[in-house]
């Protein structure tokens, strides 16, 4: 197996044999980061951007076989091996310069339309610059490394891609009977249709997200008597909202022409790569709203993708025989959809969904799926998709449809799972679930499993909103707020004035005797409340110093990150000496802990030495795994080196 000089865990997403391309931006540099092009290796993403200025691509040719005639014309749907040799006679090889500006672009569209050869061709010198004995040049160039090799946790990742259309399939025999049997009975499981083509609809393109976006639960018409629909609608908020483990795939290559189907043969040069992707659903919407022209509202609300995308290069070594077996042969396809490799057109990714409650520490399994579980492939999904002549672009998404296994654990929604609602499905708090309540969040995850390395697609994760809610990042928060301070309450009293508390302090203190204890995180003991209040005084008069010291402009970068590493080590020190061993104060979560946890990123982010601070970081770690903290996002909220 070949490593990286790069230190990879064995059990990484991001090996030497993944490589998957995504879209980042700096922390540091705020919502104004300049979005480019990256590589996930390890627990580093490598600027791709930063390579090409260096000229470490100079050398990188792509090299291709190219046609002088028009393949489908000249071959037809029946071609011969005769007509196909002929074809490849009136052909040339061509090589030409690698276009590297298509890295310092804020989407991977540019990349993606680049074609299969160039992909090819950065995927060999990649692997080349990373693997050990490989081309020295980037591990022995110190500044290089720096600028271009990334820790991502000082990393923003966006959406991939600049989506145009999306489509989402229903290709799963095991989901599609599980849920024909539900409203139809088993005997009429699969309409006429399934299993002659592959079913789909078009979807929304502008509500695509990347992971750790939040999802508001969506309102809508719901039947006002699950029994008898002759008694019409009311509006409210959707009570039956669902999740769809899928895998999802981004079309590349050049842009068809309208009018022009793509054959199954071609169909692998216009998959640029895989992702994640939980298409949400809410269930009691789609029953309304349905009939006859399908999923409208009901699906249009939110999908959330995984930021990394997955080569097919780097799944080649995964592919397998679909559950369907090794023929579809029940009956046959019809000629256009036939695929001569169907036996191997699967690929063996591990999947699973967990769900996450506030107070939990780690998701709780409720599924464990597999890719395989696909009756009809992705190039036969691409293929059905432009048989009408419709015209396929880069940067297209499409969706494989919810995978289901045939054992009851391997569902792959909560429709499925609960079987309708009949089930409650066990959380690991003790609590359970038929479907989704308001703060849970849903995690994804997805990987094959080589000797020694995996190939995995990083999170797709989404926490649920109620109804009614506004998704505001921090950074939308600092831009809303004058003063740049996070957060605000505006507070109206008796007299209809309003108060804007601008301290976390205040409104923590405001709030806990508003709601009367009702999320406490105040102690109600006296010395422990003081105890808690002493030690966010200490990190609010550190941070308070730092934010001074930075905006006052009389010193450089490098100075005031130095002084900031002195004071943070101190305040760290004096910390050490004061909070308990499980939490700052006691035995549970308390206003300390919400302010430790930021000031813990923003030392790292001023290379402070937390080594030393045992306590403090076992308290991180704690709190760290847990939803609320998570929600939070540290991460974007403004800081001293914001």
């Amino acid at each position: 197996m070949e490593s990286s000089w790069i230190h990879v865990q064995e059990d990484s997403d991001f090996s030497l044999q993944n490589l998957p391309y995504g879209i980042f931006s700096l922390k540091s540099e705020g919502q104004q980061g300049r979005a480019r092009v990256g590589v996930a290796i390890g627990d580093y993403v490598l600027d791709l951007s930063a390579l090409a200025t260096a000229g470490l691509f100079r050398d990188v040719t792509v090299r291709a076989t190219v046609l002088k005639t028009n393949s489908v014309e000249k071959i037809g749907e029946n071609g011969t091996s005769a007509d196909k040799a002929a074809v490849l006679a009136d052909s040339s090889e061509c090589t030409w310069p690698l276009d590297t500006s298509v890295f310092s672009q804020p989407t991977l569209n540019a990349f993606m339309a680049s074609g299969k050869p160039s992909w090819q061709a950065i995927r060999k010198r990649l692997t080349q610059l990373l693997a050990n004995g490989g081309d020295p040049i980037l591990k022995d160039n110190a500044p290089l490394k720096r600028l271009a090799l990334i820790s991502a946790c000082e990393t923003k990742l966006h959406l991939p891609a600049d989506i145009g259309d999306y489509t989402d399939f229903y290709s799963s025999r095991e989901h599609a009977t599980n849920v024909g049997t539900m409203f139809r009975g088993k005997d009429n499981a699969l309409q006429p249709n399934w299993l002659h083509l592959p079913v789909g609809y078009h979807g929304r393109a502008s509500s695509v997200v990347v992971s750790g976006t939040n999802v508001v639960r969506p309102r809508g018409q719901l039947q006002a008597d699950p029994s008898d629909d002759k008694k019409g609608s009311v509006y409210g908020a959707c009570r039956l909202l669902d999740f769809e483990l899928e895998m999802a795939f981004y079309v590349g290559g050049p842009p068809t022409a309208l009018g022009r189907p793509l054959t199954i043969e071609e169909a692998e040069e216009h998959i640029f790569g895989f992702s994640l992707m939980n298409d949400w659903s809410a269930r009691d919407i789609q029953k309304w709203e349905y009939v006859p022209l399908g999923p409208f509202g009901a699906k249009n609300f939110s999908t959330t993708i995984s930021p990394w995308v997955v080569t097919l290069d780097a799944l080649e070594p995964f592919r397998c025989t679909s559950s369907a077996g090794p023929a579809q042969d029940s009956p046959a396809p019809l000629s256009y959809l036939h695929d001569k490799d169907y036996s191997t057109g699967s690929y063996n990714v591990n999947l699973e969904v967990g769900i996450q409650t506030d107070d939990m520490m780690s998701a709780s399994v409720v599924s464990r799926s597999n890719f395989r579980n696909m009756y009809w492939n992705a190039k036969q999904q691409l293929v059905h998709h432009s048989v009408t002549g419709c015209n396929m672009r880069p940067g297209d998404l499409l969706g494989s449809g919810t995978i289901s296994g045939q054992d009851s654990t391997s569902y792959g929604s909560m429709l499925e799972l609960s079987w309708r609602g009949a089930k409650e499905i066990p959380l690991s708090d003790g609590t359970t679930r038929k479907f989704l309540k308001d703060g849970d969040t849903v995690k994804m995850r997805g990987y094959c499993q080589g000797d020694g390395f995996r190939v995995g697609f990083g999170e797709c994760d989404g926490r649920i909103l109620p109804a009614g809610s506004e998704d505001l990042s921090g950074e939308e928060c600092g831009e809303m707020n004058l003063l740049q301070l996070v957060p605000t309450l505006e507070v109206s009293d008796t007299t209809g004035g309003v108060h804007v508390l601008t301290q976390s302090m205040a409104i923590i203190e405001f709030l806990e005797a508003a709601f009367q204890g009702s999320y406490p995180v105040l102690p109600s003991d006296p010395l422990a409340r003081a105890q808690v209040c002493q030690i966010s005084e200490m990190i609010n008069s550190n941070q308070i110093t730092l934010e001074i010291m930075k905006s006052s402009g009389n010193e450089s970068e490098l100075t005031c990150r130095q002084h900031a590493q002195v004071l943070t080590e101190k305040c760290c020190a004096a910390l050490e000496t004061i909070v308990g061993d499980t939490y700052c104060v006691g035995d549970s979560i308390t206003m300390a802990d919400t302010y430790l946890i930021p000031m813990l990123y923003d030392a790292r982010r001023c290379e402070a030495n937390l080594d030393r601070f045992q306590k403090l970081l076992n308290i991180e770690a704690k709190c760290a795994n847990m939803a609320a903290f998570q929600a939070a996002r540290a991460d974007v909220q403004l800081g001293a080196f914001a």
